[in-house]
């Protein structure tokens, strides 16, 4: 058995009920759309490796747990951005990070099995209506400073407009607010603007912190 760490994502989108048929359907190639970008603006050993379990529910995984987070984040971002462009209604991905031994993997993603896997499922399946974000490790100590910071994530991801949401993602992809400006086609001080009422500043305290983490921890 390998003592490597893993992190496991798993994935919904969040009242799912108040979607109709027709937005529904389209659901699939939206997410499978944001783990695209998610990916094509991170380094190669930092991809996520994902499979869409049903209509709106996904699994996946990175070899590079320190990276997690970032990641969702970024996918959390460009879903809410993508999804109102495309469907014009606002919704959100739930999102569930295990950390942990991922002691079976099978190429089928949804044939793996391990501690990551079982506390990612775990924190999704008891995930509240209101929650976007939970994060379990085999360290109480950090769920428990991690379960606060992702009660106030709720929050902010909660009152991201879909602009913000993509001016977020751009930031997380490495651009800087020059960048971001002539990607969007707006002003400088715009960005910043978006920027500061996403409170990207506070978020990225949150990324270095599990960064740092799960850095000491491989």
């Amino acid at each position: 058995m390998s003592d490597r760490i893993y992190a496991v994502i798993a994935g919904e989108l969040a009242e799912s009920r108040k979607i109709s048929d027709r937005h529904l359907g389209k659901i699939p190639d939206i997410i499978r759309s944001s783990f695209s970008d998610v990916n094509d603006h991170t380094a190669s050993e930092n991809t996520l490796d994902y499979k869409i379990i049903r209509m709106d529910e996904f699994l996946c995984i990175t070899a590079q747990p320190q990276s997690a987070l970032h990641a969702v984040l970024m996918l959390a971002s460009i879903f809410r951005f993508r999804s109102y462009t495309d469907l014009k209604i606002r919704t959100d991905l739930r999102l569930s990070i295990g950390i942990g031994p991922a002691e079976l993997i099978k190429e089928e993603l949804r044939e793996s099995d391990g501690t990551a896997f079982r506390m990612a499922d775990t924190g999704l399946r008891s995930m509240k209506r209101n929650q976007r974000l939970s994060i379990t490790t085999m360290d109480d100590e950090l769920n428990e400073e991690f379960a606060v910071a992702c009660g106030f994530m709720d929050i902010l991801i909660h009152d991201w407009s879909d602009e913000q949401a993509e001016a977020f993602f751009h930031r997380l992809a490495g651009k800087n607010q020059t960048q971001i400006s002539e990607e969007l086609n707006i002003s400088q001080p715009a960005v910043n603007r978006r920027l500061k009422a996403a409170h990207y500043d506070a978020i990225e305290n949150l990324i270095l912190r599990f960064s740092k983490v799960f850095s000491e921890k491989i």
